[in-house]
């Protein structure tokens, strides 16, 4: 983290600096925001399920020579739609509270500067 030191009469006031990887998150979220939160489910859901699948098939395969079509498919297909959503839905929820966190913290630190 970086800070800058303000001096203001006689008082030193510390700022925090927004970082690059902040910065960098800032404009990947407000991206990502535009599309809107159903879009951003239903294009990872589907993503997610499909290389879940994928990969819990290829386990079942060659452990238990599960193949396509049969109920261990089934139900590993519904394990992976389970598992990409909760993925997807608590990722939003995570990178939705970290981006209103950093505005939160800049505009408090903007009305701190228009007060003083």
């Amino acid at each position: 983290m970086r800070f800058l030191y303000e001096r203001r009469n006689s008082t030193i006031k510390l700022i925090q600096l927004l970082s690059t990887s902040e910065k960098r998150f800032i404009r990947y979220w407000q991206e990502q925001r535009t599309g809107g939160r159903w879009s951003y489910y239903a294009l990872y859901i589907a993503v997610g399920t499909f290389i879940a699948t994928i990969i819990l098939s290829t386990f079942l395969f060659l452990f238990l020579q599960t193949i396509f079509g049969t109920l261990g498919f089934w139900i590993a297909l519904a394990v992976a739609l389970i598992i990409s959503s909760v993925a997807t839905i608590l990722t939003w929820s995570s990178n939705e509270r970290k981006f209103r966190k950093i505005v939160r913290r800049e505009m408090d630190k903007g009305m701190e500067n228009e007060i003083l």
